[in-house]
C-alpha cells in the first residue's frame, strides 16, 4: 500500500478487508495536505501532528466510525487502550475520533476526558448525542475540543462540558462549520438543552450556514468569548453567560439571531456585541449587567435590523446601549440605569442612525441619558429621566444645546422626534439694500 494512500481510500480498504466485528471502526492514517483528508486537515495544520507525536508510535492515526451506532463501551471493544482507555472514574480519548456521515456516537451517563495534549478530539460528520454526561479536558493551550462539520447533528442534553478548547483555528471548544469542500452539504446543526459549559476557550462558535438552538444553558468563565456567531442562524432561550474574558455574545455577518430570557453579566467585554450583522436580530427579556464595556453594542450592519423588548441594562462599564451605524433599531420597555457613561449612545458617523425608543427608564447614568453624534433620527416616547448627580445631563453630544427645548416634552413622556447632525448650520447671507 502506497505511503500516500488517501485518508478516504484507506478507510474504504480497511472496511472491505476487515471482518464483521471491525468493519465499522478503523484506525486510519492522517495526511496533512491531501484533499481527501479535509475533515482533519484543518487541525493537522494547527499542530495536531505535533501533539499526536508525543503519544502515538509511527504515522499519525485517527479513529474513524465509518457507520453504525456506537457507545463508548462498544467502541472500546474494537480499539486498544492506547486509543480509548477506561479507569474506575472515567473514559479517556487519546486519539482523534471522527464520526463519519451516517454514523452515530452516543454518550449517555458517561464521563469522558479528551486528552488534547496527545491529540484527542471529537470530529463529527454524522450524529453525536451527549446526554447526562461530563466531557472535560485540561483547560489550557493543549485542550481537546469538539467540532461538527456540514451535515452533522450534535445534540447535548443535561450535560457538563469543562476545560475544552484552545486558541487554534476551529479548535476553540465546541464549534460547528461547513468546510470549503462542502458546498453542497447540509447545514451543521447544534442543539443544547439544560447544560453547563465551564472554562471553555470559547463556549460555542458557529460559522456561516450553521443552525444553533440553545435552551436553559449556562456558560461561565470562558477563557476568551462566551459565544461567537459568524453568519449563523441561532435561537437562544433561557441562557446565562457570565465571567467571560471577552464579550458574552458576539454575532457578525449575515444571519438571524433570536434571543429570549438572557442574563449576560460580569463579562470582560460587552454583554452583547452585534458587529457588521446583516439580518434580523430579535431580543426579549434581556438583562446585561456589570460588564466591563457595553451592556449591548450594535455596530455597522447595513441592511440589518434590531428589535429589542424588555431590556435591563445596568451598571455596565461604558454605555448601557450603544448603536454605531445604520442598523434600524427599535427598543420597547427598557430599564437602562446606573451605567458608567451614557444610558443610550447613538453614533451616526459611519452611517445614518434610525432609532425608535419607547417606554424607557433612564436613571442615574453617569454622563447623560441620551448621547448623539454624527447624523441620524431618533423618536422617543414615554421616557422617565433621572440625573446621576447635580452635574448630570439629560442630553449630550450634538443635541446637548437643544436640551432646554426638548426636555419639557421628554419629562412629560410625550412623543419627541429628534433629528441630529454634526453639520454646522449655514449662516444666512445678508441681502443687499
Amino acid at each position: 500500500m502506497s505511503h500516500h494512500l488517501s485518508w478516504l481510500a484507506s478507510v474504504l480498504l480497511i472496511m472491505l478487508l476487515g471482518g464483521p466485528a471491525t468493519a465499522n471502526v478503523a484506525l486510519s492514517p492522517i495526511y496533512a495536505n491531501e484533499a481527501s483528508n479535509w475533515p482533519l486537515e484543518t487541525f493537522a495544520s494547527n499542530g495536531l501532528f505535533r501533539q499526536i507525536a508525543r503519544y502515538q508510535r509511527g504515522h499519525p492515526q485517527a479513529v474513524v466510525i465509518a457507520s453504525g451506532h456506537y457507545t463508548l463501551e462498544r467502541l472500546a471493544s474494537q480499539l486498544n487502550e492506547r486509543a480509548l482507555s477506561r479507569s474506575d472514574t472515567q473514559w479517556t480519548l487519546h486519539y482523534p475520533l471522527v464520526i463519519a456521515p451516517g454514523a452515530q456516537l452516543t454518550l449517555d451517563g458517561a464521563r469522558l476526558y479528551i486528552d488534547g495534549e496527545n491529540g484527542g478530539c471529537l470530529i463529527n460528520r454524522g450524529t453525536l448525542t451527549i446526554s447526562r454526561s461530563q466531557i472535560h479536558s485540561s483547560g489550557n493551550q493543549h485542550s481537546g475540543f469538539i467540532h461538527g462539520w456540514g451535515g452533522s447533528r450534535t445534540q447535548i442534553d443535561r450535560s457538563t462540558l469543562a476545560g475544552l478548547g484552545r486558541p487554534d483555528y476551529r479548535a476553540h471548544g465546541l464549534s460547528v462549520a461547513r468546510h470549503r469542500y462542502q458546498d453542497t452539504s447540509g447545514a451543521p446543526r447544534l442543539s443544547i438543552h439544560q447544560s453547563e459549559f465551564v472554562n471553555l476557550y470559547r463556549g460555542l462558535e458557529a460559522e456561516p450556514g450553521s443552525h444553533v438552538t440553545l435552551s436553559e444553558v449556562t456558560i461561565t468563565q470562558s477563557r476568551e468569548q462566551g459565544l461567537v456567531f459568524s453568519g449563523a442562524h441561532a435561537q437562544l432561550t433561557q441562557l446565562r453567560v457570565a465571567g467571560s474574558h471577552g464579550h458574552g455574545i458576539r454575532a457578525e455577518g449575515p444571519g438571524k439571531l433570536t434571543l429570549e430570557e438572557l442574563l449576560l453579566s460580569t463579562n470582560e467585554g460587552s454583554g452583547l456585541l452585534i458587529e457588521n450583522f446583516h439580518g434580523q436580530l430579535q431580543g426579549r427579556n434581556l438583562t446585561s449587567e456589570r460588564n466591563r464595556e457595553y451592556g449591548i453594542q450594535i455596530k455597522g450592519g447595513r441592511d440589518g435590523s434590531a428589535h429589542l423588548e424588555q431590556l435591563v441594562l445596568i451598571d455596565n462599564g461604558s454605555d448601557g446601549l450603544r448603536l454605531d451605524g445604520s442598523t434600524l433599531l427599535t427598543v420597547r420597555d427598557a430599564q437602562i440605569n446606573g451605567n458608567h457613561r451614557y444610558a443610550i449612545s447613538l453614533d451616526g458617523q459611519q452611517g445614518k442612525v434610525q432609532a425608535s425608543l419607547a417606554t424607557l427608564e433612564l436613571h442615574h447614568n453617569r454622563l447623560a441619558a441620551l448621547h448623539t453624534r454624527g447624523e441620524g433620527h431618533v423618536q422617543i416616547e414615554e421616557t422617565s429621566l433621572r440625573h446621576h448627580s447635580n452635574r448630570g445631563q439629560y442630553l449630550a453630544g450634538n443635541i446637548s444645546a437643544r436640551e432646554s427645548r426638548l426636555l419639557p416634552q421628554l419629562l412629560q413622556a410625550l412623543p419627541v422626534e429628534i433629528p441630529f447632525t454634526d453639520a454646522q448650520p449655514r449662516a444666512q447671507l445678508a441681502s443687499r439694500p
